[in-house]
């Protein structure tokens, strides 16, 4: 695209454009810049920055766009993870990795949408989808949750902090030793949820022939 000035366009040309310009800052957030800016947005979605005015009225609609975007991502991830489980325990399990894995992936997005302003319409729906989760399980038995609202909201604490924590680069973290996240990701979920040991899913402790993760991000 060049970078003059559009003319307006017809309604599937503008709403292409207005794509456009949410993808161009989502990238612009996923390269570890979360401090947009039109004049940003504008380079990389190839195009001007007044070309932006003809579909967001101020940098703030576009961000607030991005992160409608980000948490249905979000949530589909989730959805995605749990289509094929077949008992709630391993369902919640496959829940909560795939939260963290986001998080691992989309690190700056994940801070600009837990941060102060990062606020959405359904920006509670993944933590609803995993309380619902809880409950089942607490229904089939295979979790000792006495308060499952309150349950999840640890559950999703200790996952959020999971999937922000970066891997430890200074000598003297180093000395934590290696650390299987996936692994320690799954027993926050267990032991947070009171999920019942060895019941459904994969059990809280990797086998002694599991990779070990030195702080990459697991596919």
């Amino acid at each position: 695209m060049s970078g003059s000035g559009r003319a307006r366009n017809a309604r599937g040309d503008g709403e292409r454009l207005r794509a456009e310009i949410v993808d161009a800052a989502v990238r612009v957030v996923d390269g570890g810049d979360e401090d947009l800016t039109l004049r940003g947005i504008a380079r990389e979605a190839g195009i001007s920055a007044p070309s932006i005015y003809t579909r967001f009225s101020d940098l703030q609609r576009i961000v607030d766009a991005v992160l409608a975007l980000s948490f249905e991502s979000l949530d589909r991830r989730v959805a995605d993870a749990i289509e094929d489980e077949t008992s709630p325990d391993a369902a919640l399990v496959s829940a909560g990795l795939a939260y963290v894995r986001f998080g691992w992936e989309h690190r700056s997005r994940l801070r600009l949408m837990m941060g102060a302003a990062g606020f959405s319409p359904d920006a509670v729906v993944t933590f609803e989808r995993i309380e619902r989760l809880l409950r089942e399980c607490v229904d089939a038995g295979t979790a000792v949750s006495d308060d499952p609202h309150r349950d999840a909201f640890l559950v999703w604490v200790g996952l959020h902090g999971m999937a922000t924590l970066q891997a430890p680069e200074r000598a003297d973290y180093r000395r934590l030793g290696p650390l299987d996240r996936p692994a320690l990701a799954e027993l926050i979920i267990r032991r947070l949820a009171g999920l019942r040991s060895g019941v459904g899913g994969p059990s809280a402790a990797p086998p002694s022939s599991a990779p070990v993760d030195r702080g990459g991000v697991h596919a």
